[in-house]
């Protein structure tokens, strides 16, 4: 069951990321014809860009959680002992999940706020750009988990490696 939930949300995640890209692209194509070809402005279209473009960054990060893809410098850890890298690697991910942890905090306070804002254009209100967050924490909280039961398996003493 709990394989089959973590499926499904890395789907929506993917198709999310996916969606909200096709759309940003398609609108942003129509915001350069209107302008350049139809010499008409629409206001609209760079308001719904920016905070599509918003949820795309933070979705982004947490698809490149779950594929391991984040920069890292590793070259001291790889020349470490493997149990000094074991540990290394053990610290690093509790205190990414812990900063994660942190974010998830601090971005309900900042989507609290977003509440009693409205966008110019749209007439949106804010705090639905700025779940765009929290919602990317979760999902990296999620994956950043799934990195942590990876690596204590992998540890140096596990009989089964």
């Amino acid at each position: 069951m709990g394989k089959y939930l973590l499926r499904i949300l890395d789907w929506l995640c993917d198709i999310s990321s996916l969606a909200i890209l096709y759309v940003t692209v398609v609108v942003i194509f129509v915001q350069v014809i209107a302008r350049y070809v139809l010499k008409v402005a629409l206001p609209w279209t760079e308001e719904f860009a920016r905070y599509a473009f918003i949820w795309l960054v933070f979705l982004a990060n947490a698809l490149a959680e779950r594929r391991k893809e984040h920069f890292r410098c590793t070259y001291f850890v790889e020349q470490a002992p493997r149990r000094v890298r074991y540990a290394l690697w053990v610290f690093d991910e509790i205190l990414i999940f812990a900063f994660f942890i942190w974010l998830l905090q601090d971005s309900l306070q900042f989507m609290k706020m977003g509440k009693r804002m409205i966008s110019t254009v749209l007439q949106l209100r804010l705090d639905w750009v700025y779940w765009g967050l929290p919602v990317a924490v979760i999902f990296s909280l999620l994956n950043r988990s799934r990195n942590i039961v990876t690596v204590f398996r992998d540890r140096p003493d596990n009989p089964f490696t």
